[in-house]
């Protein structure tokens, strides 16, 4: 029998005797599988992605990568930060910020990679520009060409649409959709936004109040590919929706 991809077992954390964050987390996560967490506000999800990618460590239970444990933040793993304008170096052009992440890569493998990254996320034209010169959508789009130039196996999403307009999130939500199909990539996104949420996602995982543990593990077993407009105006999107809002909403009460 494989093991999961990515699996929480009884994962607690504190940061004082007052300020207990995580409690008895546990989840699993399948490969190619794409994973949404939700829960009120300040709950600790943020922790918990500190957790698995590493770099911070539990104060009891285990993560684990099909099986094994790890100490150190893995290669097979990539994070894309909400806040793009600092995650990127200003003083780097777009090519030069993807191909950070691929320093001890030979010179002609890297610019491979980085040129299909770049095309990938549709900023290839934008090869030579420096992030100041772009809009915040595509500050973002690269942000997630380099996190996908290393050929992980999962990414960790940090509520990575949340400071653009409406219409980019939209496309970044596709975009996102896209590349985990064609490169078979599995995500865990951390949102807010329960839409979002159910749209991306084949399992929304929603969170209690601080110290957060899983309320339920919910699965969305809705076609694909999803549609903007005729995914989200059907009965079955609709009924989801409701209730991964409700879980959360008596959470945050």
């Amino acid at each position: 029998m494989s093991q999961p991809l990515l699996s929480m077992e009884g994962v607690s954390k504190a940061y004082s005797a007052d300020a207990q964050i995580l409690r008895d987390v546990t989840f699993k996560q399948g490969s190619n599988e794409f994973l949404a967490i939700v829960g009120p506000s300040g709950c600790g999800k943020t922790t918990m992605l500190r957790c698995i990618s590493a770099l911070m460590s539990p104060d009891s239970g285990s993560v684990f990568h099909e099986g094994q444990s790890f100490d150190d933040p893995p290669p097979w793993l990539s994070i894309v930060f909400q806040d793009y304008n600092r995650s990127l170096f200003p003083w780097l052009s777009v090519r030069r910020n993807v191909e950070q992440g691929l320093r001890d890569v030979a010179r002609s493998e890297r610019d491979d990679r980085v040129s299909e990254a770049l095309t990938a996320v549709k900023l290839d034209h934008a090869a030579d520009l420096y992030p100041w010169q772009l809009s915040g959508g595509m500050q973002q789009r690269c942000a997630l060409a380099r996190s996908i130039v290393t050929a992980p196996r999962l990414l960790l999403l940090d509520e990575p649409f949340a400071s653009v307009d409406a219409q980019t999130r939209i496309d970044l939500q596709d975009l996102v959709m896209d590349i985990c199909e064609r490169m078979s990539l599995s995500a865990l996104l951390v949102t807010h936004d329960i839409d979002e949420a159910v749209f991306m996602a084949d399992k929304v995982v929603v969170l209690s109040t601080r110290p957060a543990t899983v309320v339920e593990e919910i699965p969305i077993d809705l076609p694909r590919p999803r549609d903007q407009l005729t995914t989200k105006e059907t009965p079955e999107f609709l009924s989801l929706r409701h209730k991964v809002y409700t879980l959360v909403r008596q959470q945050a009460q």
